[in-house]
């Protein structure tokens, strides 16, 4: 399981990327928290990481279009992120067709995610917490879609996304290949309770040591 940075602060994800984080994925709700210009934002980004997702959101198949090409033209390497609906099934098989990298969002139940798997998506962003919001049991929805993958052979990636807590963290990276982590989970692995209490100890007993003449 690797990280993905899921976040439009720049301070977040500059931190994030520097401790390792394999990649950035964002959505509209959080370019416009942080009031951040979309094609900036990717110019920007796809300069720091070889994993960088872009949202295309147009009402015609051929603005659409434009819009892949608009989007690859700052990189070839951004992955075409789809909301999951019947126009971007068809939009996504025409991508694979040409050889371009596609995820797929919004998947909340197995038959979407069997859909967006048929089509050739490279991922799928399978949401947890939103799920749970309305009595779903997010992390067995990504248990089973990863059993079937495995199962069938598929090579469509999980991305394990609306995480809100350390348990679902944690248990998500049983199976998924990706978890989009908002920055606050990230920071949380440095305050862990036992790792404070034994670099304490660590450097209490180095600076004993060095006092010693041995």
């Amino acid at each position: 399981m690797l990280y993905l940075i899921d976040s439009a602060n720049q301070q977040e994800i500059n931190d994030a990327l520097k401790i390792g984080i394999s990649g950035i994925t964002a959505n509209p709700t959080l370019y416009l928290s942080e009031k951040r210009n979309f094609y900036d934002f990717l110019i920007h980004n796809c300069q720091l990481t070889n994993f960088l997702t872009a949202e295309v959101f147009f009402y015609t198949e051929n603005q659409a279009i434009q819009e892949v090409k608009k989007i690859l033209e700052i990189s070839p390497n951004i992955v075409i992120k789809l909301n999951y609906s019947l126009d971007n099934l068809h939009l996504a098989r025409q991508l694979k067709e040409k050889g371009i990298k596609v995820a797929m969002t919004l998947i909340f139940d197995i038959n979407q995610a069997m859909l967006a798997i048929g089509v050739g998506v490279d991922f799928l962003f399978l949401f947890i917490s939103r799920n749970e919001d309305v009595g779903e049991d997010g992390l067995e929805f990504i248990r089973l879609t990863k059993y079937i993958i495995n199962e069938r052979q598929y090579n469509t990636k999980i991305i394990a996304s609306s995480v809100r807590n350390m348990y679902q963290l944690k248990q998500s990276s049983l199976y998924a290949d990706y978890i989009a982590s908002p920055y606050k989970l990230i920071k949380q692995s440095f305050e862990n309770s036992l790792t404070k209490r034994g670099t304490k100890m660590f450097e209490r007993d180095m600076k004993a040591l060095r006092n010693l003449k041995i």
